[in-house]
């Protein structure tokens, strides 16, 4: 981040190449405009620093998408968000913005599965809703910094989506089960 934040002090035009006089594009008063050359090295740079931190997001490699799922929304039993986020951020070091524990066994979650397919957020077409309003709590971080994540909870009673994929090994028996919760209704 210090790398970027010295980016913002740079004077405007060393973010630019500047090409020969026969290549630079013309405004249409005829003028020169600097090319934009620069600014893919540094959107590529950005792009790289946006992937490493989606892959720090990644899911925990000794557990498979479903079992991830469950630890980050599946509590029956509901808990204080605090305390509950702790347990998650632990696997990811750092502060999750937002999540929602879905109050209800796995084995109900899973059963969501067998509901009518409809599309996700991402156009997939692998998700389901529940079958009415269920118990959930949402999490929303409100300060801190890893590990002394402090969050604001929200109780809610609503419908939610969820994708749904094959298990893995290592995963219950279902025909299909939940990987990512998609959206709360």
């Amino acid at each position: 981040m210090k790398f970027l934040e010295g980016l913002t002090r740079l004077p405007h035009d060393d973010l630019f190449i500047h090409l020969p006089p026969h290549s630079v594009p013309l405004s249409p008063s005829r003028e020169m405009a600097p090319a934009r050359a620069g600014c893919c090295s540094l959107l590529l740079l950005l792009l790289g620093l946006w992937v490493a931190e989606v892959l720090v997001r990644a899911k925990p490699k000794d557990m498979t998408s479903s079992q991830w799922f469950k630890t980050q929304h599946v509590q029956p039993s509901p808990q204080a968000c605090n305390s509950a986020m702790s347990i998650i951020n632990k696997y990811t070091e750092r502060c999750k913005d937002l999540n929602t524990f879905l109050h209800e066994p796995f084995s109900s979650v899973a059963i969501t599965c067998q509901t009518p397919n409809i599309a996700c957020k991402n156009s997939c077409k692998n998700c389901h809703q529940s079958h009415g309003p269920m118990s959930l709590t949402m999490g929303e971080l409100t300060s801190g910094k890893y590990p002394n994540c402090r969050y604001k909870e929200k109780h809610l009673n609503t419908p939610y989506i969820v994708a749904c994929d094959p298990p893995q090994q290592g995963d219950p028996g279902y025909p299909l089960v939940p990987v990512h919760l998609d959206k709360v209704v």
